[in-house]
């Protein structure tokens, strides 16, 4: 067992370790961020408009050698950003990560996920303050937290402190657990309607509360064909931006 003066040795001691394990990732990414290579992770959960665009951008005015495109999980795409292997991410936000640069890029209003045969599914919008004491689905809220605390948050500032029973892995999972009674989600109406569960979406009276997505890379990249890519992805979702605040 350690001693009192040991756990503080060793609090050290770990910080010193994550340290020297940031620095050889941030060398590995400014190696790799030095070729013309580039190389772009996307969220397999981005809306179907952001995704469209997402697929057919390139960096405006920049040549690039190579460009892939691949697709994974929010948390995938930003530990492959953070490590180097990959040069651009595009994901869920908010992000905890103080290494990375994000820029938002679409909103969706947050909705609603009923199970068939609830009473707020006769409503055709939901008070916040209904959900005080509904039990909530959580949506992969280990591998994004901030999207989580966000939701958190929210509520708390309205003076509700949601009551999250189950934590579902994915969309899907969440779906399939409102349709067994498990609790209510919150989510996009377009994430519950890409999944084929038998569940009733309504809206927030509140829409303040929202789903964002963004782009985003190291922050201590400077990269001209990086800075450039961003640029692009803002300026082709621009329209998408507009719409929502229609």
């Amino acid at each position: 067992m350690l001693t009192e003066a040991g756990n503080l040795y060793m609090l050290a001691a770990r910080e010193s370790v994550r340290q020297a394990w940031l620095g050889v990732d941030r060398v590995q990414a400014l190696l790799r961020a030095q070729t013309s290579n580039l190389r772009i992770g996307y969220s397999t959960y981005l809306n179907t408009k952001l995704l469209d665009i997402v697929r057919h951008i390139r960096p405006a005015g920049i040549v690039c050698s190579s460009l892939t495109k691949e697709s994974l999980m929010t948390h995938q795409v930003v530990a492959g950003v953070l490590q180097g292997d990959l040069h651009v991410g595009f994901g869920s936000l908010p992000l905890l990560e103080p290494d990375l640069s994000t820029r938002l890029l679409f909103e969706e209003p947050l909705m609603v996920c009923l199970p068939a045969g609830h009473p707020l599914t006769t409503k055709s919008t939901i008070q916040p303050e209904e959900l005080a004491d509904e039990p909530i689905v959580s949506v992969m809220r280990r591998a994004l937290p901030g999207s989580h605390e966000e939701i958190a948050m929210h509520f708390e500032s309205l003076g509700i402190a949601l009551k999250f029973s189950y934590e579902a892995f994915s969309v899907s999972e969440a779906l399939w657990l409102v349709t067994q009674n498990v609790g209510v989600a919150l989510m996009t109406r377009f994430s519950a309607m890409s999944h084929r569960y038998d569940v009733i979406v309504r809206p927030l009276s509140d829409r303040l509360l929202t789903a964002k997505s963004g782009v985003f890379a190291r922050r201590d990249h400077s990269q001209q064909v990086i800075l450039a890519f961003m640029d692009s992805a803002w300026a082709e979702t621009a329209a998408l931006r507009a719409n929502l605040q229609k």
